[in-house]
């Protein structure tokens, strides 16, 4: 079975996808979608087979269009998923799903009622080293987990339609939530904006999952350095997970400390362990190929997505409480 496929909007992220889907043994890219005469032509010279549209009528007459992509901005997502839908095709759309809670939701609903698949693409859970981490989570090889503290950090680039938040943030709080597997009992966020726009560009996220374990996220458009780490702290191991080592993008740290179960833990001086560091050997491949193998796969009936509608509407539900308190100055909000 080919899965024939459209991708509305070939901006930024759109030639990624077209890509990828042509690559694949499994796929036929039948169309791209942009209102930009700009966009559609550079299509037209990567790719000189597809077919090109500027509305998305065209792509949904046509009957071998069973997924369509939508890589377009956040504001645009709702009414290109719900027209997709309601034609009766699958939809992958660019993250966040939308900007907005309710829609989100209409979304998911929608997908059940028509019987489609919505896939959300947070590309980062595709990654091996989330993968990597992920199944050290699973297999308990750091123990209990303390907290997760990620750094996501550039200059640039600057949105009119949405804060740093809508733009960073879902990388970072998709990982949170496919890691723990649940969401957070509460949240709060605070920031500033320095353009005249009054768009918050930089943001300190916290969520609070209970017992203890905190998620903290550092968003930052205003800064002179481009860093993206993650800090997955265990009782028995802590990992930090740095994207833009060329070569080792996980080390493993043997430290942390130690409590005498003797005594209670408000009295008790910790002990610090200090051992050995590993950087294990991670195979693998674009992150964007891996989970087109996966939609086709789940097109076909075999397996689930590591990334659904459901998903989806999770991350949007954080961050829209993130915005919430971000609005209040940093009010704790309670989901």
């Amino acid at each position: 079975m080919t899965v024939g496929v459209a991708v509305v909007g070939y901006g930024y992220w759109g030639p990624n996808l077209v890509r990828n889907f042509q690559r694949h043994a499994g796929c036929q890219v039948r169309w791209v979608c942009d209102p930009d005469a700009g966009s559609r032509e550079r299509a037209a010279q990567d790719w000189p087979g597809v077919q090109r549209a500027a509305e998305l009528g065209p792509v949904l007459a046509d009957p071998a269009v069973e997924l369509v992509a939508v890589a377009t901005p956040i504001p645009t997502h709702f009414p290109l998923a719900k027209a997709a839908l309601e034609a009766g095709r699958h939809v992958l759309v660019e993250k966040p799903l939308t900007g907005d809670l309710a829609e989100a939701e209409a979304l998911l609903a929608l997908a059940g009622q028509v019987g489609k698949r919505l896939f959300v693409d947070h590309t980062y859970l595709f990654t091996p080293e989330v993968r990597e981490i992920k199944r050290q989570l699973d297999d308990g090889e750091l123990g209990e987990l303390l907290y997760l503290d990620a750094v996501r950090i550039n200059l640039g680039l600057f949105r009119h339609d949405h804060d740093v938040l809508w733009d960073l943030a879902p990388h970072d709080v998709s990982i949170f939530l496919h890691l723990l597997g649940r969401s957070p009992e509460s949240v709060l966020a605070t920031g500033a904006a320095h353009t005249p726009s009054g768009l918050a560009d930089i943001a300190m996220v916290h969520l609070d999952f209970g017992g203890g374990l905190v998620a903290h996220a550092h968003v930052n458009w205003l800064s002179p350095v481009k860093i993206r780490h993650t800090i997955v702290a265990g009782t028995k191991s802590m990992l930090v997970y740095n994207d833009l080592d060329p070569a080792e993008k996980i080390h493993v740290y043997d430290r942390g400390i130690e409590i005498d179960d003797d005594v209670s833990r408000r009295a008790a001086l910790p002990e610090y362990r200090h051992g050995d560091m590993r950087a294990p050997y991670i195979a693998g491949r674009e992150a964007l190929a891996v989970q087109t193998d996966e939609l086709v796969a789940c097109l076909r009936g075999e397996g689930e997505p590591t990334s659904p509608g459901a998903l989806g509407v999770e991350v949007v539900r954080v961050l829209s409480a993130l915005s919430e308190s971000l609005a209040s100055g940093g009010k704790r909000i309670a989901l």
